[in-house]
């Protein structure tokens, strides 16, 4: 099994697409005066996340234990973008 950096690069481009949706979501309601916690901020995004199915070399990339580590990184970065 070979290392291919160029079949990962949409999936990079996908994290980093869902970290933008996840980033505008927290400001948008911290400016409406409403505190989410990392917890509910990634429960919002996996449901965005949740027909998201990519592959790399025809193998598929996430399970849903995957799905939902991701959904936890992206919203704890996102809040940590804030600060």
């Amino acid at each position: 099994m070979k290392w291919n950096s160029m079949a990962l690069l949409p999936l990079v481009t996908q994290l980093g697409e869902h970290l933008k949706t996840a980033f505008e979501y927290y400001v948008t309601m911290k400016a409406s005066g409403v505190t989410i916690n990392t917890e509910m901020l990634a429960g919002f995004l996996l449901t965005k996340m949740a027909s998201w199915n990519p592959t790399a070399g025809g193998k598929a990339l996430l399970d849903d234990e995957t799905r939902e580590a991701a959904a936890r990184f992206l919203a704890g970065v996102a809040i940590n973008l804030t600060k």
